[in-house]
């Protein structure tokens, strides 16, 4: 997401291929990963000699939750063991836990990935709630 927002302005796709080259992750994952984020809408496919990805809405308009739930889905848990009063008390733990996490990541944009400096602005913000 972040080579895609990088590449926006020009509005030239970037292909899996191209990507993979630059990040060393498999094309077959990229392929998966793309899949996902196509029906999530937020890249588009442009087909032909010189395809790609680009990003189907500009970058501050996509959070880092929203890549999170396109790839993971809208929940995760930990296996919790023990007994049953323990496991219930330590899954509203993770549910808390979880639900902190994707308000942070809900409020860093990919473009403030790309930024990078905005992540600490981003982060005091959050803190100060």
């Amino acid at each position: 997401m972040r080579l895609l927002a990088e590449r926006q302005g020009t509005g030239a796709p970037l292909s899996l291929e191209d990507v993979a080259g630059t990040t060393k992750v498999s094309q077959g994952y990229l392929e998966e990963v793309a899949r996902l984020l196509r029906a999530a809408k937020l890249i588009e496919g442009r087909r032909g000699a010189g395809g790609g990805y680009v990003l189907a809405k500009v970058a501050k308009d996509i959070t880092v939750a929203d890549v999170m739930v396109a790839i993971e889905g809208r929940t995760w848990t930990a296996e919790c063991l023990g007994e049953q009063p323990k496991r219930a008390a330590n899954d509203a733990v993770w549910r808390k836990v979880q639900g902190q996490v994707m308000t942070t990541l809900g409020a860093i944009s990919i473009a403030d990935v790309v930024a990078g400096n905005q992540l600490e602005a981003r982060s005091s913000k959050l803190e100060a709630h």
